[in-house]
């Protein structure tokens, strides 16, 4: 048999490394782990894909970047792999009470509804997503499990809250990502809706993605302060992502009360990690800091613009 020729060897080359480069992804570890997809497919909004690596753990991508939207051991709702999913339950620390109902605005796996009904058994939840591929796909391959008490209603985040005069102790925004964001979900006027659907004393943990400091990320700290009397930033872990936590009336959680509530929330509860911990070494009030920066408005929120213009300002 002739030899292949040095251009077939090359295109054999090629076609092998980009077929080795979709079954890789890194992790933080720096080692490449194999990976298999198991779903892909195209929704209306989304590229959903799923896949599945080591130790049963699948991530869930919403680009074909593979950027990992969520990621969950199925039949392991105790699991939480992302930081900003565990800094996101501070939010139960300043709340002066156990919750009777939450709402979280976007699925993405249900990673966090599940553990919430982990530790909070008897809260009723309500999950908004617009997406029925995104609800579908994590029933099928994510381990998702809705329930009498934990409903999902297939329907935009704005849309939902504003046709359902339900009030929550819990308002989770998870919505965007660091490919897209929703600009209608950053308002002045969303955001002043949210807060008419709380309950007194209820907080709104909103998930917000900066790699660096940049204009919609400041515009975001002065709406939520415009619109918030106390403003709290947790940025997780020391990633790209911060939890904003709001409450509405004026006044001021301290950090040592936020600190012996996650205590208590932790006494006779499944929880998997150190809340009170997580909250003592990432609380920062922002209530009264100073940001110069615009407010976003249904007028005016250029959002895709505003993240790629840079702001001087130091990362909180």
């Amino acid at each position: 048999m002739r030899p292949p020729s040095p251009a077939a060897r090359l295109l054999v080359g090629a076609l092998l490394a980009l077929g080795l480069l979709l079954e890789l992804v890194t992790p933080r570890d720096g080692q490449a782990l194999p990976m298999r997809i198991i779903h892909e497919a195209d929704s209306l909004y989304h590229h959903v894909m799923v896949m599945e690596g080591a130790q049963g753990l699948r991530y869930l991508s919403f680009n074909r970047a593979m950027g990992h939207q969520s990621v969950v051991k199925p039949g392991h709702p105790e699991l939480l792999t992302f930081a900003y999913t565990k800094s996101g339950f501070a939010a139960l620390a300043f709340l002066d009470r156990p919750p009777a109902k939450a709402l979280f605005v976007g699925l993405g796996g249900g990673s966090m509804p599940m553990y919430l009904r982990l530790v909070e058994p008897k809260v009723a939840i309500d999950i908004a997503e617009i997406d029925p591929e995104v609800t579908r796909v994590a029933e099928k391959y994510l381990g998702f499990k809705p329930d009498p008490a934990m409903k999902v209603f297939t329907q935009d985040g704005r849309i939902f809250l504003k046709r359902n005069p339900q009030r929550y102790d819990l308002i989770f925004l998870d919505a965007y990502n660091d490919q897209a964001v929703p600009f209608h979900l950053t308002t002045r006027e969303f955001l002043e809706l949210v807060k008419s659907r709380l309950n007194p004393g209820g907080v709104v943990a909103s998930n917000i993605w900066s790699a660096d400091m940049n204009r919609f990320f400041t515009a975001q700290i002065k709406t939520y302060q415009a619109v918030f009397g106390q403003l709290y930033l947790l940025r997780a872990g020391g990633t790209g992502n911060y939890i904003f936590l709001a409450l509405a009336a004026p006044g001021k959680v301290e950090v040592g009360a936020a600190v012996a509530r996650a205590r208590a929330l932790s006494k006779d509860r499944p929880w998997s990690f150190d809340l009170a911990e997580l909250v003592e070494a990432e609380y920062d009030d922002y209530s009264q800091r100073q940001v110069e920066a615009p407010v976003l408005s249904d007028d005016y929120a250029p959002v895709n613009l505003m993240r790629h213009q840079k702001d001087k300002s130091p990362l909180p």
